[in-house]
């Protein structure tokens, strides 16, 4: 099998693993994407032109994980601490150069003035300090690699894949008109990856002619029962998997609430199943399972939602990356309700009495799920299907009990 039928099986299996979670995109970009192979060629030639490529012999230390090179203080017993089971190579070869070194003084000024170019403010602290001991030029070639893009004029020479790859968002974006001067763009990353997106690719873009991205937000790494996932050791877990017992708006409720948003964050089968029986079957469901049972029972009559947006205090949080405090906050809230339900006992009531307690409950309950939608759409849109008539039904759970 050649390398690229290998790479387009994987994406392939990647998209399967996007498609469980009910998580869409505009575009995936592989490699030899024809729009994408003239879209490397003409910033490459732009950064040329403007004297930031050159050619010359090196030698360096080079970790094959993180498929880049490393200085001596980012090593750690002939290892790379991202990469532990790889000993750090020595290689020699003659290669192409971006002259990073010359765009510092631009970066340090522009960091300056955007604090809040990289979020969190830990990451931005990160970035900072690296780029205050100074930034030398990074080679942007490899002799030694056959797969991926050639050098335009040098086809003996592939181009590096940390210098192609950050050209994707530009394949996606420029064409589709989102990379001019109304769009605010922002980049979400794991945080191996910052180096490359919060000091190389300003740097190149800046070389190029282009705009920068408005902010570059970093999460943390996701391990399995407290060890790092690992395909070397067998220590993985894939979202299909995971889908096939907790649902794709369980896992999705999970990650976005304990997943690695900021800091590093670990996932277990237990965990799982822990927090989806508590908040999903116990609270939410439970909470939209009595409201229909006893708007259906007796007979009630309710407003059809007409127009719902999301709360003022959804939007904003969801705005700020503050997404784990958002889920927080709404299950605050379904809490309240469920405590109201508790102290007002509807189900010993009959008719228009029960109306009474559980309309005000009703207008939040459809506003929370709304609310929710982000986060668990399929789930959500049921619910509001559910409890959006003016007759509303008893209706199996939309989060059985596991």
């Amino acid at each position: 099998m050649s390398p690229q039928d290998l790479v387009h099986k994987i994406a392939i299996l990647d998209k399967e693993q996007w498609s469980s979670l009910n998580i869409s995109y505009d575009r995936f970009i592989e490699t030899t994407d024809e729009d994408h192979l003239k879209t490397v060629e003409k910033f490459w030639q732009k950064i040329k032109e403007k004297g930031d490529i050159y050619q010359k012999e090196f030698s360096g230390l080079y970790c094959l994980g993180c498929e880049s090179f490393k200085t001596s203080r980012e090593i750690v017993d002939n290892y790379c601490p991202l990469h532990r089971t790889k000993k750090i190579i020595s290689v020699s070869e003659k290669n192409y150069f971006f002259q990073w070194s010359k765009y510092e003084n631009f970066l340090k000024e522009f960091f300056s003035k955007n604090k809040q170019f990289v979020k969190p403010e830990s990451r931005y602290q990160e970035i900072l300090s690296f780029l205050n001991e100074g930034l030398e030029d990074i080679s942007i070639s490899r002799q030694s690699v056959f797969w991926g893009i050639p050098v335009p004029e040098d086809k003996n020479q592939t181009i590096y894949v940390w210098f192609e790859a950050l050209m994707s968002y530009f394949t996606g974006a420029f064409v589709n008109g989102f990379w001019d001067k109304d769009s605010y763009i922002i980049h979400i990353l794991g945080k191996d990856n910052l180096r490359w997106h919060a000091l190389l690719w300003p740097a190149m873009l800046y070389s190029a002619g282009y705009r920068l991205p408005d902010l570059i937000y970093t999460h943390g790494f996701l391990s399995f029962n407290g060890e790092k996932l690992s395909k070397s050791t067998g220590n993985i877990i894939r979202p299909k998997e995971l889908v096939k017992d907790f649902g794709e708006d369980g896992v999705r409720y999970f990650l976005a609430k304990y997943g690695p948003l900021k800091e590093d964050a670990d996932i277990s089968l237990s965990k799982l199943k822990n927090v989806y029986n508590a908040e999903l079957a116990n609270n939410l469901g439970n909470l939209i399972g009595r409201i229909s049972k006893l708007a259906s029972q007796n007979n009630l009559s309710f407003p059809k939602i007409e127009k719902i947006s999301f709360s003022r205090e959804t939007s904003q949080l969801i705005e700020e990356f503050k997404i784990d405090i958002c889920l927080f906050k709404i299950f605050q809230k379904i809490d309240k309700l469920n405590k109201y339900l508790e102290d007002k006992h509807p189900w010993t009531e009959k008719g228009e009495e029960v109306k009474k307690i559980i309309s005000p409950c009703l207008r939040e309950l459809r506003q929370i799920c709304f609310d929710l939608k982000p986060f668990m759409p399929n789930s959500m849109s049921k619910a509001l299907q559910y409890l959006g008539d003016e007759k509303i039904k008893f209706n199996p759970p939309l989060f059985p009990r596991l």
